[in-house]
Formats: C-alpha cells, structure tokens, sequence
C-alpha cells in the first residue's frame, strides 16, 4: 500500500548520507509512496536541487544543537529554535505523514514533546556508547519504534549503545544498478584510484607508503589517481609527502569530480584504505557496481561487504606493507582484476541494490505503522 513518509534530513551539503537518501526518496516514489522532507536551512543548495529534479516538496528549518565550545552556534539554535518547531509541527499536521524518517539523532531530541511513536531513526555511522550518547539514545528509543543500522558493525553500535535488538534492522546501502556491467578492459599502464574525502583518516598516507615500496622493488607501469577536493591543508601535506619520495609521476590528482562515469573509467582499481571505521562504504559498493576490482582496509563494514579473494582484497589498515602486497598481485597477474571485478558486479547487482534497499525500508515502515495502529 502507499504510505507518506515524512524524511528529516540534514542536507547543509551531499555526503554520503543525503546520496542514500536520495536513493531511497527515488525508489519510494516510483513505488507510489508519497514523500516530503524537512531539511537544514544551513545549506549549500545541492540537495534541494536534487529534491526539485526527484520532484520532491521540501521545507527548510534552522533546527540546530547546543554545542558547548561554539557558542555561536548555539546561540543560531535558541533563536531559530521557535519557528524551527512552529515549521516541523505544522509539516507534521499538514503532510500527516504515516512515518517519520530521521537521519540524524539531534533532530528527535530537538522535537521530541512534539513527536508521535510513528519513528524510524537510521544510523550510517558509529556513535561511540559515552555517557552522552547513551543519554540521548535513551530519549531516542522512547520515540522510535525501529532503528535500522546500515552494517552489522553499525548494528553492533546500536547495540552498545543499550538499544533493544527487537528494535533493531539491518539495512544495507544500496546504489541504482548498472545492467549488463562487464570488467573494462585494462590499458598498458594499470590505473589504481582512491576516491572521496581527501582526510587524514582515508589512508592516503598508507597508500603512497605503498607505492613507494613498490617502487623500490622495481614495480613500474602503473599510476594512482586521487579523487577529491584537493585544495585543502591535508592535500598539501600530501603532495608534499609525495614529492619528498619521489612519486610524483605515480600519482594524479584529479580534483572532485560528480560525474561517477568519468572517475570508474578512469581506473581500473579502487583502493579504499580508510583507517577509520567505515560503516558501509558507498565508494566500495559503487565501485563493485561498477565492475571494479576493489582492495579495502580490514575495517567496519568493509569486510561484510567484500570476501577476501572473491569479491575484492582486504588487508590490515595500518599495514602499507600488506595494502603493496595486494597491489603487487594485481599488478604481476592482471587476470585476477577481471575475475575480482566480474564477482564484485555479481554480488552488488543482486545484493546492493536501491531497490533490495528500498523493498527493506518498506517492510520497516509497515512495521512502524501496524504497530502504532495497535
């Protein structure tokens, strides 16, 4: 049956949130459900425009948090904070929607007295179980009927956290497919990419480690392209870095780019090195999607994503000696990059799919409603 699902989602730039989001808004229309969202007024514009071109309805509130150490924006939150909550209630009356979807925890405790049980919070990274976050998701449980976690590492977060594992789903990301993806063929010169934020904790460092140490070996005819705003202070560090070891011509750097078609053609390779601990990454399952062998970092989600020499190598993220032993394999045996990325497409086409996502999110909400209806 068709249902109204109201979506509060930041949206003060696109990151891999609001992209999930946006899938799901897509998918949900297409299978005549009726969406609307409430969106931060702090915003750079994009998401709306994404919202207008999906033909979405929108309103923007100024729905901020208190922070301690920035009392300026805390002080935009107090005197924003009416007719933030005069806006979200009349939404909420107006729209009457049968479930609200939050994508961020501040915005149930900032509306909370004026919430219904009819919630679903989603969780796409890891809140650590201090005593603050175990406070406020003691707020959060009371008014959400399920929380979803987007990996069993996230599920696992929530579950630290003193959720109760029957208020819990697992819902993995899922990304549009692309039908009929074959491996590309491979050039003379082997091209291995990293793509997304340009951040300490990525692990550009580890990579260019272990280019260097493939270098040393006597590895040549292949290069790295960096994909990602390169204007920053830690891209400066890292072309330094480079430079001092001799690298430069190993690696481009080829600056953000939105056009998805243009960066997988451009590499035959995704290297996803993050030190940190990635919830569900969505440049490995777009790269999968896209029939791209992938080498990923041994953390968070990633290894419920990727099968180690099936669909992709893993290795110890704080290992560059590991991350060049994986490179130096696709480099010596190029075979091995058509059947990894041949088994990656498989395994994203069936599993990792929007509407596989969608369907999930679905039954979830179904659920939310029949138990609010009892």
């Amino acid at each position: 049956m068709p249902r109204k699902i109201l979506f509060f989602v930041g949206g003060s730039y696109v990151s891999g949130v609001e992209i999930i989001t946006l899938h799901l808004i897509s998918e949900l229309k297409k299978n005549g459900n009726q969406v609307h969202c409430i969106i931060s007024g702090w915003n750079d514009g994009v998401f709306k425009a994404k919202l207008k071109e999906l033909g979405v309805g929108y309103d923007e509130v100024k729905l901020g948090w208190i922070y301690i150490t920035r009392p300026q924006w805390t002080w935009d939150t107090i005197r924003h904070y009416p007719s933030a909550v005069t806006t979200c209630r009349k939404v909420m009356r107006d729209f009457n929607p049968d479930v609200c979807h939050f994508c961020y925890y501040g915005v149930i405790v900032m509306l909370y007295p004026f919430l219904k049980e009819n919630c679903v919070f989603g969780l796409h990274d890891p809140d650590q179980p201090t005593f603050k976050n175990r406070f406020f998701y003691g707020i959060i449980k009371r008014k959400a009927s399920i929380l979803t976690g987007v990996s069993r590492y996230i599920v696992g977060s929530l579950k630290n956290l003193s959720i109760p594992e029957e208020k819990i789903r697992l819902i993995y990301n899922g990304v549009p497919p692309k039908s009929n993806q074959a491996p590309a063929a491979i050039g003379s010169k082997l091209s291995f990419g990293i793509i997304g934020q340009v951040v300490p904790w990525k692990g550009h460092e580890n990579l260019i480690e272990a280019v260097g140490l493939l270098v040393r070996e006597g590895h040549s005819g292949f290069e790295v392209s960096i994909f990602g705003n390169d204007k920053n202070e830690y891209s400066v560090k890292l072309r330094q870095l480079i430079a001092e070891k001799g690298l430069d011509s190993y690696f481009i750097w080829k600056g953000f780019e939105v056009d998805q078609e243009k960066i997988y053609k451009a590499v035959d390779v995704v290297v996803v090195p993050s030190l940190s601990q990635e919830p569900c990454s969505l440049s490995i399952i777009e790269s999968m999607m896209s029939a791209k062998a992938v080498i990923v970092s041994d953390r968070g989600g990633n290894i419920e994503l990727v099968e180690h020499d099936q669909t992709g190598l893993i290795f110890p993220a704080t290992n560059p000696v590991s991350l060049k032993q994986q490179m130096e394999l696709l480099l010596l045996d190029r075979g091995q990059i058509t059947r990894l990325a041949a088994a990656a497409y498989r395994k994203a086409s069936s599993e990792l799919t929007v509407s596989r996502m969608t369907k999930e999110y679905e039954l979830v909400y179904d659920e939310v409603i029949k138990t609010v209806l009892n």
